[in-house]
């Protein structure tokens, strides 16, 4: 059995959805996703871009559901995600990576991979606890050699 948070939102990061809800109002019969063209590099936060700041509203979890395509004719490329916090939405701080050896700890900036194996999209979903009140998230494509794939990104935060 699951942990039960009360208090969820759900919204994109990464290009838009249309929801068409059924008859009785609350159902989602379909969903259509547009998701956004993917770069080499994490680009500056736009509506077109794999790059997203957000206001966490004090929940404490968030979860990151991606449907990841590579362009046409690629193979084995790889989408990488970074995640950001602030306090203040203006100064931030990238979420580390720790390895202990022999009693020493080593931080290094957390990045996720996902290595794709054709063009058939993947879904792809990362969990984090947060601790501060503004969170960015960016994405971008390696590997490519002509063309470059696509992402859809929704957020999901979770709280008492």
């Amino acid at each position: 059995m699951g942990l039960n948070y009360p208090s969820t939102i759900t919204f994109p990061i990464w290009g838009s959805v249309a929801r068409v809800f059924g008859n009785d109002k609350a159902t989602i019969s379909t969903a259509t996703r547009t998701p956004v063209t993917l770069t080499a590099s994490y680009e500056a936060e736009a509506s077109d871009v794999a790059t997203k700041t957000f206001k966490t509203s004090h929940y404490s979890k968030l979860n990151l559901d991606i449907n990841y395509t590579m362009g046409a004719s690629e193979t084995a490329n790889s989408i990488e995600v970074k995640f950001e916090c602030s306090p203040d939405g203006v100064n931030f701080y990238r979420i580390p990576n720790e390895s202990v050896s022999a009693g020493t700890s080593t931080i290094t900036a957390r990045e996720f991979t996902y290595v794709g194996v054709n063009a058939a999209a993947a879904p792809i979903s990362i969990s984090l606890d947060i601790f501060y009140e503004y969170v960015r998230i960016s994405g971008k494509e390696t590997g490519v050699v002509t063309n470059f794939g696509t992402a859809y990104g929704e957020v999901t935060l979770l709280g008492l």
